[in-house]
């Protein structure tokens, strides 16, 4: 059993946070995690993922899940891999309620669609929007725009899949926490401020894009790409994108290392996250019948549970066995992401939350055969599920609405909201299709729905 102790070495310590973009008070009862946590479940944007598609559009069914369904459940992984892992499970966790606020309505189609849309205006990412709405359009403080994170919850929500950029591990903008010695880097009776702090002077007048595009040319950091297209891929990583103009604009004004690994707390997060949608998308394909049992038994994993829960429980009915095989599954990896993650940590024995970072690839991963087997499930749901007809059906609906919404905000701003309309009329190509592009992001799906009724009529 997994019992609550000693933080490890490698885990992030909430006393010693490397700060805030605007120093706050500490508070008497909560770590500064925990005040993240609690400003992520409190916003605006957290609200609305109950109303935003994971695969199904909620309309069509009560009890499939949502994004905001799915993030309580990474969430709670999160924290049990976190807890197993000896790191701070409030920073796992916020990491984890944060990483779908940036999404779109309607699911990655939704998201298919803003990407086609923006395009010409430097792309769309939902890692860079989930920075965008907790820096940016969550308004809701007398102080400043956004939600104030720690830096730690604001790395994890952008590199909790990897860096983002090639280059040395050991090039930090702030000083290791054992080299800390200014009064900025540390708790003070006027708050937790980041180090180096004098340098973010002009961030209260920050509204948008240009205002941050300024503080690029001054900083003389105007090449926002991450890497050529035949860079050689980061170690441990995929490969490398461009880099979103929003995140090399934040971090141009607040450093986030963006060539490291983040925290094994946020590593914890993204691994919760794939196991998670795995489990889940068992779940509701199974329910929803768009495959059987016997054909995901086609994958030699879960060939292999679901024998053990047919020997255990003969004539077990259908949706029993359902449960029983996604809680087996679910568990199966996370067990064995704790084992070998455990043992990348004792291999390499980081000394400190920083050492984890720099390491040549991720501490938190699953061992080569669940790997293999998460790759084989994965591959079974995108041909039996994600391409399903009425999954497509539904994701070209959902597609059309947001290719129809785009252009029209785009070149008549004045058929959103007032709030919106009075941004992006002033503003030009690419900085009002960022507009359009935020105000979209935000939707749910029901408002998106109503959205095209409203704007072209009918039953859209």
């Amino acid at each position: 059993m997994a019992v609550r102790g000693p933080l490890a070495a490698y885990a992030s310590d909430a006393a010693r946070s490397r700060g805030r973009l605007y120093a706050e008070a500490p508070s008497p009862t909560r770590s500064e995690f925990q005040r993240d946590r609690d400003r992520i479940i409190h916003c605006t944007a957290f609200r609305r993922l109950a109303h935003k598609t994971q695969v199904f559009v909620p309309l069509d069914g009560d009890h499939f899940r949502t994004r905001l369904t799915h993030t309580i459940e990474v969430g709670q992984i999160a924290r049990a891999l976190a807890r197993a892992l000896r790191v701070d499970e409030d920073l796992a966790e916020a990491v984890a309620l944060a990483h779908d606020l940036g999404h779109t309505p309607f699911g990655h189609a939704g998201e298919g669609a803003l990407e086609a849309c923006m395009a010409p205006f430097g792309g769309f990412d939902h890692n860079a929007q989930a920075l965008r709405v907790v820096t940016l359009l969550e308004r809701r403080y007398a102080r400043y725009d956004g939600l104030d994170l720690t830096w730690e919850t604001l790395e994890g929500i952008v590199k909790h899949n990897g860096p983002l950029l090639p280059g040395a591990r050991d090039e930090h903008p702030f000083p290791h926490p054992e080299e800390r010695a200014k009064p900025a880097s540390r708790r003070t009776r006027e708050g937790i401020a980041p180090a180096g702090s004098s340098s973010f002077e002009t961030l209260p007048s920050i509204s948008g894009f240009p205002e941050i595009d300024i503080q690029i040319r001054k900083s003389g950091k105007s090449d926002l790409r991450a890497a050529p297209q035949d860079e050689e891929p980061v170690a441990g990583v995929a490969g490398i994108r461009p880099l979103s103009r929003y995140i090399a604009a934040f971090n141009a004004i607040f450093p986030l290392d963006l060539s490291t690994f983040a925290s094994v707390e946020a590593q914890a997060a993204a691994q919760a996250d794939d196991i998670a949608y795995i489990g889940h998308d068992i779940d509701d394909g199974l329910r929803a019948e768009l495959f059987s049992l016997d054909d995901i038994a086609r994958t030699p994993f879960i060939a292999g549970v679901l024998a053990h829960v047919r020997d255990e429980h003969p004539g077990l009915e259908r949706p029993r066995v359902i449960h029983e095989l996604v809680r087996r599954v679910i568990t199966a990896f996370v067990e064995d992401s704790i084992g070998e993650s455990l043992r990348r940590l004792a291999r390499v024995s980081p000394a400190s939350a920083d050492d984890a970072r720099r390491a040549s690839e991720a501490f938190v991963r699953l061992s080569p055969p669940m790997a293999e087997a998460e790759r084989d499930i994965k591959a079974f749901l995108f041909d039996n599920m994600y391409r399903h007809e009425k999954v497509m059906g539904v994701w070209e609906r959902a597609r059309d609405a947001i290719s129809r919404l785009f252009p029209a905000f785009f070149e008549n701003p004045e058929l959103m909201p007032a709030e919106w309309a009075a941004q992006a009329v002033a503003l030009q190509d690419a900085d009002r299709a960022v507009v359009v592009a935020d105000y979209i992001a935000g939707m749910t799906d029901r408002y998106a729905l109503n959205e095209v009724k409203r704007v072209f009529g009918g039953a859209g």
